[in-house]
């Protein structure tokens, strides 16, 4: 068939297999690139959604999520327990380990990773670990000292300079740094798609939040009781269990993504996600302060970072979402069973049954593509 939206011959189907455009939206509808139109790596969901388990961990089979998600829930539960009981040390171990744990055991699960397992973990969570703790060690030499609230890395007094360092300043370097482990893996040609960027770049970002917990606590750590007071340190563990890992995580992958496959040009996405990646961050940290200063609780300082976690992983969506649409063309039609809808089909970048791209299946449903797109219509068996 021909397809309303690209103009291409596919084959026949729901979706067309080369930009992933709804056949039934009419002519003229437009390309799977809409806002408003369904993710193509999860297309049972819309691209403006902010689900982080299925942005963040792009590969999981739509009957998998729900596994991850209650190991998620489940590890939060473990920490609301620990808070209760007062075990504030034990809960903050348990919330500074909780994504990157879950991460790991996503990418064991991703299959497509485990041909170079050390070097993929080495080079993401062990590479983000060691810049995290390296680098927080540092900044903390210079950070100005700042009073806090039982231990929250939340500041109470705002002062200008120490504002500009730790809330414009520090956030810059943490994003020039995170990434340069995972981006030694771009000109391997088995991880040649963004999709692989991204998630690398989080893993990164992922270890790095652990560190930095561990690091900036450490005097705590060892200074708290074995039981204390719970008090409002809830807030506290929320910001280290959930928003911060997936800050780090999702502007990590950001900028890992954006910098992956450098063509001839630039490209507005890629600048425009970059400036996004920063711009959250400073974002996160330049409003939690100023809340904090101003004397608004902790509650509204948790909802402002919950707020630009919220958008900042509906960018990534976004930019997953474009990505593996420009990327379309790098592959051919074979004969492949989907992993979404389990339908044999003859596919491109996109199932033409249920729309999902290809690219995001938890094994290689393709060979990985080269990084110069083919012509449409060639056969790889």
């Amino acid at each position: 068939m021909t397809c309303r939206a690209c103009g291409r011959d596919v084959p026949d189907g729901l979706f067309c297999s080369v930009c992933g455009a709804d056949q039934r939206l009419g002519a003229g509808a437009g390309s799977r690139a809409g806002a408003g139109e369904r993710f193509a790596a999860h297309p049972d969901e819309p691209v403006l959604q902010p689900g982080f388990l299925t942005t963040l961990l792009p590969h999981l089979d739509h009957d998998r999520v729900d596994e991850f998600r209650w190991a998620f829930f489940g590890g939060l539960g473990v920490v609301l327990v620990l808070w209760v009981a007062g075990l504030i040390t034990a809960a903050i171990i348990v919330s500074a380990a909780l994504i990157p744990v879950v991460y790991v055991l996503y990418l064991y699960e991703v299959r497509t990773y485990r041909d170079a397992p050390a070097t993929v973990f080495g080079l993401t969570i062990g590479a983000g670990v060691v810049v995290g703790a390296v680098l927080t060690f540092l900044l903390n030499l210079i950070r100005p000292t700042v009073p806090a609230i039982q231990g929250s890395p939340f500041g109470t007094d705002i002062d200008l300079s120490g504002l500009l360092l730790t809330a414009v300043a520090i956030p810059i370097v943490q994003e020039i740094v995170k990434p340069l482990p995972a981006l030694a893996l771009r000109n391997r040609p088995a991880f040649g798609q963004t999709i692989d960027a991204l998630v690398f770049g989080v893993a990164a970002g992922l270890g790095f939040a652990a560190a930095q917990t561990i690091v900036q606590f450490g005097g705590l750590l060892t200074s708290l009781e074995v039981r204390t007071e719970p008090g409002d340190w809830i807030y506290s563990l929320v910001a280290i269990a959930v928003f911060g890992p997936i800050l780090h995580g999702s502007s990590t992958g950001i900028v890992t993504a954006a910098l992956w496959n450098l063509g001839p040009r630039p490209g507005g996405l890629r600048v425009r996600a970059i400036a996004v990646a920063l711009g959250s961050h400073v974002a996160f940290a330049a409003g939690s302060q100023l809340l904090a200063g101003f004397g608004f609780g902790l509650p509204v300082v948790l909802a402002w970072q919950g707020l630009v976690v919220a958008g900042v992983v509906v960018f990534v969506r976004y930019l997953l979402h474009a990505a593996l649409i420009e990327e379309a063309t790098a592959f051919g039609f074979e004969r492949v069973t989907c992993p979404n809808c389990r339908e044999t089909v003859t596919a491109g970048a996109f199932c033409p049954s249920c729309g999902m791209a290809l690219a995001a299946a938890t094994t290689r449903v393709h060979e990985p593509p080269s990084r110069t797109p083919e012509p449409h219509g060639r056969v790889l068996r």
